[in-house]
């Protein structure tokens, strides 16, 4: 891939629009594991999980879809795999979701989520790796 205005243009395009799509299902997620229930604020961090690990999922099957059909200049990458990818995914928040769950006092909620985060996101990777390689 190389760095220019087009390659950027495409990482910033992808990027606004993963980051949107992350706001949203995040919100979606958290309020639809926090009606009615109780744990609602230990499981925060579920909507960046899902995002994590639907993130993997994608970047997964473009590198193996993109590394057999697209040529090294191609736009969709950039656009998809950094952009849209690396918006909709996000270790920061991730990280700080978890910090708070330990100033909390919630340090097994903050332990399963690092250990599902992890766990979660190098799964479903591994998984496309192995159905796309058949």
């Amino acid at each position: 891939m190389s760095i220019n205005f087009v390659t950027l243009t495409a990482i910033f395009i992808g990027g606004g629009a993963g980051s949107v799509a992350r706001a949203l299902l995040g919100a979606g997620v958290n309020k639809l594991a926090s009606s009615g229930n109780n744990l609602a604020p230990a499981m925060a961090p579920l909507g960046i999980l899902a995002a994590n690990v639907i993130a993997t999922g994608l970047l997964a099957a473009l590198i193996m879809y993109g590394g057999a059909k697209w040529d090294r200049d191609s736009i969709w990458m950039p656009l998809l795999a950094v952009g849209f990818c690396g918006g909709f995914s996000t270790f920061s928040t991730f990280s700080i979701d978890t910090l708070r769950l330990f100033q909390d006092g919630n340090t097994m909620w903050a332990l399963a989520n690092i250990f599902v985060s992890v766990i979660a996101c190098l799964a479903v990777g591994w998984v496309v790796f192995k159905v796309w390689a058949k």
